[in-house]
């Protein structure tokens, strides 16, 4: 079994004992390195993660002495292994671009009173990843041989991915919003029309090796947008939680999130009104939970995030209740497509507030004003309520 398909929680000396005893040799997943990465070898660290992220993912294990890729010895390593952690980390963090979410290093005890340091590297859904080095840009990619420098074909299948997967994302939204409107699927008794779509799109949910277990999900909390409470089962499409007329999630067996809310419009004199504020409230609250429960079922980031409005046509958004109405333009379409963001990695409320301001300012937008009214003029959130 290669490394990769070992859950991470479980590699032990055992493990890697395995690897030596039936000859496992490096590869285009795998690296072995006797000794830790010297302070000098910056960029030799960062030229492995990079190409393992930017070609197929793998392990680098350091600790594990080979004779022509072939593991001979597992000697495991000396030293702070927290802090050459921390030291790694920083690297990839400050001279990487852009940076490499989901990595993660950890240290195997081994009998000899030493330790092995593991590090896994996923394959990358926003490929390329470029180490900077002297004002410059050097993009690397594996094969069965190791380690080179990317060739031009190589860069463009890597570029052409990522536009790939943006595509796809738009098209499986599009899909998805034919059918809530018209009321089909297991979910079709959403009530009256002002519905509102939230999907989150992890990258890795197109990849023909994704494999995701909806009973990973299972337990984690999923309450439908605009709603406090809800059931829950499996179905054909992976695992869903309802609130009956007012919400369902789905979770797919590629690891989407699907959240819909039916009419989330209010009845005021002014007709049928969208709050800006009481969406930024009812999506920041869901989206935080449903984010947790992607990164508990161990789905890698980053995601797409898309919010989408279904049989809108007609209705006025305001920024909140009470508001002065800016000015009274209902929304001609039927149809309210908001921007695309991404997530790179799981966060805080803060992080994730962040990175849905522009969704957020499209719906101020609606309402006449020029950005959302809930961040400062530095662009951080401000509302305190």
């Amino acid at each position: 079994m290669p490394m990769t398909r070992i859950d991470f929680d479980r590699v032990s000396e055992a493990v890697l004992e395995r690897l030596r005893e039936n000859e496992v040799a490096e590869g285009i997943d795998l690296d072995y390195k006797r000794d830790l990465y010297a302070p000098s070898d910056k960029k030799e660290f960062l030229k492995d993660a990079s190409s393992f992220a930017n070609t197929a993912g793998g392990d680098i294990i350091i600790g594990m002495a080979e004779n022509g890729g072939v593991p001979i010895e597992l000697v495991g390593v000396d030293g702070d292994l927290d802090l050459e952690t921390r030291r790694l980390e920083s690297l990839l963090r400050d001279r990487m671009e852009p940076r490499i979410p989901g990595i993660r290093m950890r240290a195997v005890p081994l009998t000899n009173g030493r330790r092995a340091l593991v590090i896994r590297i996923p394959k990358s859904w926003n490929p390329p990843h470029a180490v900077l080095q002297n004002n410059s840009r050097l993009i690397f990619a594996r094969n069965s041989a190791g380690v080179h420098e990317a060739s031009v074909e190589e860069m463009r299948t890597m570029f052409t991915a990522g536009a790939t997967l943006s595509d796809r994302s738009r098209e499986f939204q599009r899909q998805r919003m034919t059918e809530i409107h018209s009321g089909e699927g297991p979910f079709s008794n959403l009530s009256g029309e002002g519905r509102l779509v939230l999907h989150i799109i992890p990258f890795s949910a197109f990849g023909s090796e994704n494999s995701f277990d909806p009973r990973r999900i299972h337990g984690q909390e999923l309450t439908p947008i605009w709603c406090s409470g809800f059931n829950y089962g499996y179905n054909v499409d992976g695992y869903w939680s309802g609130s009956g007329r007012a919400g369902y999630v789905q979770v797919f067996r590629n690891g989407i999130i699907e959240s819909a809310a039916g009419d989330v419009r209010a009845k005021t004199d002014e007709g049928l009104v969208l709050y800006a504020e009481e969406v930024e409230d009812n999506i920041l609250t869901k989206i935080e939970k449903y984010m947790s429960a992607l990164s508990h079922a161990e789905v890698s980031p980053p995601m797409f995030v898309m919010l989408a409005g279904v049989r809108m046509g007609g209705s006025v958004v305001i920024g909140k209740p009470n508001a002065v109405l800016m000015e009274k333009r209902p929304l001609r379409k039927s149809d309210l497509l908001l921007p695309v963001v991404t997530i790179e990695d799981y966060g805080r409320l803060e992080d994730y507030r962040q990175s849905l301001k522009p969704i957020f300012d499209s719906v101020w937008n609606a309402a006449g004003y020029e950005a959302s009214r809930s961040y400062g003029p530095n662009g951080s959130w401000a509302r305190r309520s």
